[in-house]
């Protein structure tokens, strides 16, 4: 595998994440009442809206997804869980929920209150970009167990933006190829997700680190370049280091 990805493979480690968008995400009832696994059948919707929030409006803003999430989503019709991702870092925050299809998220969209915060332009989302997107998993790694994702968890997460005329298949499937290498490489990453968009515009990745310093760690590792960036031929890429500080169903 490495020999065959050389110094594509070693790129990818820079920014392997997940994606939602997003999360993929169906009741496990052997885990802890906080967790929920990963459904990588491909049969359900996951979507993800990508707040950039200003270093001042962070805390409101994360508040408020708290707050409109917990209320709105349970009720939904075809939603099944979600879970809320903060990077402290880059003052980013992820919504990411899982439906039993398309049809029912946009539904839930045009049926909302129009008091609930994600989605809607408030004056505080008016000075903070948003974006969402619906994708489905792909194909998935895992160590050992089937992929979750609990309370307190430390989710890497990328975006790779699709440059004109390139397909988002190419991308996926040099993506889906690099992902059992990249697992072997760090004993810190758990598993990794990929969840191209339905809009073929984006590829989602998901990754669970044990912790930020496995993650950190990467730059350790023999070998590692943080400069060779394989998906620059296909896409752009945005990644941050999120802790999961909601899970709702």
């Amino acid at each position: 595998m490495f020999k065959i990805l050389g110094s594509q493979f070693k790129g990818w480690v820079v920014s392997i994440t997940l994606v939602l968008s997003a999360l993929l995400l169906v009741p496990a009832p052997t885990m802890a009442a906080t967790a929920v696994s990963l459904d990588s059948s491909n049969s359900s919707v996951n979507v993800a809206t990508v707040y950039k929030v200003d270093k001042a409006d962070q805390e409101k803003m994360l508040s408020n997804v708290l707050k409109s999430t917990q209320a709105d989503l349970p009720a939904a019709k075809g939603f099944i869980n979600a879970a809320i991702l903060n990077d402290r870092d880059e003052s980013e925050i992820i919504a990411l929920s899982q439906w039993q299809d398309l049809p029912s998220f946009q539904t839930y969209i045009k049926q909302r209150s129009p008091n609930s915060s994600v989605g809607v332009a408030s004056p505080l989302e008016n000075r903070n970009a948003t974006q969402t997107f619906a994708c489905q998993v792909q194909h998935t790694e895992t160590r050992a167990t089937s992929p979750s994702v609990s309370q307190g968890d430390v989710i890497q997460f990328s975006q790779f933006k699709m440059k004109p005329n390139k397909e988002q298949s190419e991308l996926a499937m040099v993506v889906s190829q690099m992902m059992p290498g990249v697992l072997q490489m760090s004993s810190g990453l758990q598993w990794a997700a990929m969840c191209p968009s339905t809009d073929k515009s984006t590829i989602a990745l998901l990754a669970r680190w044990q912790s930020r310093g496995d993650f950190e760690s990467l730059g350790k590792e023999p070998g590692f370049d943080k400069e060779t960036n394989y998906w620059q031929t296909y896409a752009n890429n945005e990644h941050g280091l999120y802790d999961v500080v909601k899970v709702i169903r």
